[in-house]
């Protein structure tokens, strides 16, 4: 079999629009001009993405935006490809009500942006990956933050 040279994975920043992680491809919902691909909310699709493609998901501070975290996660997992990745860094849950009242100063007050959703209570992603057959293959506690790593599975 013949190795496919340079050969770069596709590895998407999802909802980091204003602040994207260098190396990856940028996924937001806002419709800014560096974007690479934009989340359809109402369809639950990305634009311009084709099933199957995507090696890893990238996603900072982003889950307790998800309004409908089940649906987005579907989502996700539709457009990664066996073995592919969600690396998820997020708020702990001792330190969520310290993060939404910094979300509302922020989002409201200091960079109005209104399209952007936060919960106020904490949801637990990690049941929602394990529902869809993902394995949680990294876990760690970064200060404040949680970093985990999300595998989807071969068998699925």
């Amino acid at each position: 079999m013949k190795k496919l040279k340079n050969y770069k994975k596709l590895k998407i920043d999802f909802g980091s629009g204003y602040n994207p992680n260098k190396d990856y491809k940028v996924c937001d919902i806002t419709n800014l001009p560096n974007l690479d691909y934009v989340y359809d909310q109402e369809n639950n699709e990305i634009l311009g993405c084709y099933e199957n493609t995507v090696d890893e998901f990238y996603l900072r501070n982003v889950v307790h935006h998800l309004p409908n975290m089940e649906r987005t996660f579907k989502c996700l997992f539709k457009y990664l490809k066996d073995n592919g990745e969600i690396k998820i860094i997020d708020v702990r849950k001792e330190y969520f009500k310290q993060n939404v009242i910094l979300d509302i100063l922020w989002y409201r007050y200091v960079i109005p942006r209104y399209e952007v959703w936060f919960s106020k209570c904490y949801r637990d992603y990690f049941k929602i990956l394990e529902s869809l057959g993902m394995e949680r293959t990294l876990y760690y506690i970064q200060e404040e933050k949680e970093v985990s790593v999300w595998r989807k599975s071969l068998k699925n």
